[in-house]
């Protein structure tokens, strides 16, 4: 008999044990599921956990999140880690990572596929969606998040420079030695777009004795402020700390552009900015320039949870606190869900769209 009750407890353990081996089974089979697709609007996680509190804005548990911004040195980059650091306090198992990109190429990278969330500017986008400019071809498979800041072409020459406008520029063919930024970059892209418009290139400038460079802003001020740049041009909000750097260093003047060509940058996706007199040391006129909406977007793949969650993010006092300690041109635009959807051209993901439908700014 006592054999006969080993033999029935051992079978009642083994059975236990399977059952238990087929619960974790099951449950590693859903969280690594959760990596493969966007869950539905408003759905669990892998977990059936809402890991985001939020009221079915559940995250996955596991998750890749590839975020490409601007530069390292710059704030749209520091932009991309805040976003990490909120999204690791609502699901520490999240991989949050950030890549240095620019506008025209992040755009390429979240079509395909290549990168979850990323920055560009309105008028990249305008070309995106049209497929002009560095887009051979109409681009899909993006789609807008938020506005998060303006930012305003300004061109700081030397004082001693003898011109003050593009115009002047141009007819004089001055041998301006200038950094663009960098290439594929939103500075670049417009820079070459204003001188299209005066019919000159970057040879042009070359062959009149001058020489375009392709640095980041750190690296331009520096050879700038050595004598060995006598222009940067920028897209930054406004003021914008480096420039005041160099204006304090060594006397600037700001090229302004002539209004015909504002209005034809205007139907390029570009804003009328001008910057005010007094902006910065040793500006006493205003100065007549074109700005840009940051606008962050994300993949078509993206999981719309997460994406939610990122919007809301951006657009919560708390966001908006945390971005303007980075720069205050975020909170200087910055106001909530009516200045995240100033300036948008490309479809809404479904998740932002959630976030603004909820939030009562999105027309039912």
């Amino acid at each position: 008999m006592k054999r006969v009750h080993s033999w029935l407890l051992a079978v009642c353990m083994l059975a236990m044990l399977l059952g238990g081996c087929g619960q974790d089974g099951a449950k590693t089979t859903e969280a690594a599921g959760g990596q493969e697709g966007t869950p539905a609007a408003g759905g669990e996680n892998a977990g059936g956990q809402d890991n985001a509190g939020t009221g079915g804005s559940a995250l996955p548990e596991f998750y890749d999140l590839t975020m490409t911004f601007g530069a390292e040195t710059g704030s749209v980059y520091a932009m991309g880690i805040q976003i990490g650091e909120y999204i690791n306090s609502l699901e520490p198992d999240i991989t949050c990572t950030v890549k240095v990109g620019a506008a025209a190429s992040n755009l390429s990278l979240l079509s395909s596929g290549d990168t979850v969330i990323a920055h560009s500017q309105s008028d990249t986008i305008h070309e995106a969606l049209l497929g002009e400019g560095s887009f051979p071809e109409k681009l899909s498979g993006f789609y807008s998040v938020a506005s998060v800041m303006e930012s305003v072409l300004h061109v700081a020459v030397s004082s001693d420079v003898p011109v003050n406008s593009f115009a002047e520029l141009i007819e004089q063919k001055y041998p301006l030695k200038v950094s663009v930024g960098t290439q594929g970059s939103g500075i670049e892209s417009l820079f070459r777009k204003i001188l299209s418009y005066y019919g000159v290139t970057y040879d042009d400038i070359a062959s009149w004795g001058g020489k375009v460079e392709y640095l980041n802003i750190g690296d331009a001020s520096t050879l700038f402020t050595d004598g060995q740049l006598n222009a940067v041009a920028v897209l930054a909000g406004v003021p914008y700390s480096s420039i005041s750097e160099i204006a304090a260093s060594r006397e600037i003047k700001l090229l302004s552009l002539d209004q015909e060509a504002v209005d034809w940058l205007c139907g390029q996706g570009y804003l009328s900015k001008p910057i005010a007199s007094g902006t910065y040391n040793g500006i006493d006129t205003d100065t007549a320039s074109v700005g840009v909406v940051i606008t962050v977007c994300a993949g078509e793949g993206a999981d719309e949870n997460v994406v939610y969650e990122i919007t809301k993010f951006l657009n919560s006092p708390e966001g908006i606190e945390i971005l303007g300690s980075v720069n205050s041109g975020f909170a200087s635009y910055m106001t909530g869900p009516e200045s995240a959807l100033a300036g948008i051209e490309a479809e809404l993901h479904p998740g932002a769209a959630r976030y603004y439908s909820e939030a009562g700014a999105l027309a039912q």
